[in-house]
């Protein structure tokens, strides 16, 4: 039988990047630091002061004790870019959290675990950050679970205020187009199949979606002739923030689980991968196919009616398993 050999032309840990470029014209977002706040109430789980510390710890650029300062999709992405860099030096750095904070939003005290939401603007004209910090318990630091890049145009609501702390909803909340984890799955099952997907008409079209979906077209008319393709995206557990809006709606903030995976048809056929992935996968071809791991953070609003948007996203390479 003939070999073949196949080249996976996949866009890896770069698509963070593309996304960051994309958002390179956005104008000024939210304007001044707004802070959520009220006359009275609970008040916030974390104080002003705190705040500042925090994020100062977490914007720390080193490379050692990433787990002390990230966990979740950010832990696995920055692990994953950082490895990916020590192969291919030509290859982005992990962005640094820092910058002068446009929004905060802290829930009130209560059960662990706790958490809070920034916007920072970094210097010399880059994109906003919007970033989720979450505290396992009361002797755990805040670490960053999640951060996505501002949208071209996009603005972010403001957030409500019940007393000194701004208001979590629960992914089930009332009262909305859709609940909070109803437009996560929605955009999930978006990127997984297209405009074919039952919530598609109920999403604004947005960058991060086509450019997902452009690749995933891509990568799939590249590998036909000798591999099977397949890609699906799922919501993670417990990986779901939302905040009421000034507006009645509400600030979702999700984490999805991307997988990609290439099957070769039968024997005789060699995948090549690109330098990024072979950091990832310790070799450079995948003789019985792969899978490739991504992890999606995605901004959403979602209004009393209609339509949800998307107003900041990000995508990072999580892992490669070769077969």
């Amino acid at each position: 039988m003939r070999r073949a050999r196949v080249v996976v032309g996949l866009a890896g840990v770069a698509v963070a990047a593309v996304l960051a470029a994309l958002g390179g014209c956005a104008g000024a977002p939210v304007g001044a630091e707004r802070a959520a706040s009220a006359r009275t109430a609970a008040p916030a789980a974390v104080a002003a002061p705190q705040v500042a510390h925090i994020l100062g710890a977490v914007a720390q650029v080193r490379t050692d004790g990433l787990d002390a300062r990230y966990a979740g999709a950010e832990l696995e992405v920055r692990r994953a870019a950082l490895a990916v860099r020590a192969q291919v030096p030509t290859s982005p750095e992990p962005v640094p959290l820092a910058g002068r904070r446009l929004l905060t939003a802290v829930p009130p005290q209560g059960e662990w675990p706790r958490w809070f939401l920034t916007a920072l603007q970094p210097g010399g004209g880059a994109v906003p950050q919007v970033v989720v910090l979450v505290q396992d318990g009361p002797r755990d630091p805040y670490r960053v679970v999640a951060s996505a890049t501002l949208l071209p145009g996009a603005s972010l609501p403001q957030p409500a205020a019940s007393g000194g702390a701004a208001e979590p909803l629960p992914a089930d909340a009332a009262g909305l187009a859709v609940t909070p984890a109803q437009a996560l799955e929605g955009y999930a099952d978006v990127l997984t199949r297209g405009a074919g997907a039952p919530a598609a008409a109920t999403l604004a079209e947005d960058p991060l979606r086509a450019q997902v979906l452009t690749e995933q077209q891509a990568e799939r008319d590249g590998v036909s002739a000798y591999v099977d393709y397949a890609a699906a995206h799922t919501p993670r557990e417990g990986a779901l923030w939302a905040l009421r809006t000034t507006d009645g709606g509400a600030l979702v903030v999700g984490v999805l689980s991307g997988k990609r995976t290439f099957t070769p048809r039968g024997t005789g056929v060699s995948q090549s991968l690109p330098p990024d992935l072979a950091a990832l996968a310790g070799r450079t071809t995948a003789p019985k196919g792969l899978e490739v791991s991504t992890a999606e953070v995605v901004v959403l609003r979602v209004p009393t009616s209609g339509q949800v948007a998307l107003v900041a996203g990000q995508r990072g390479t999580t892992g490669v398993v070769v077969r």
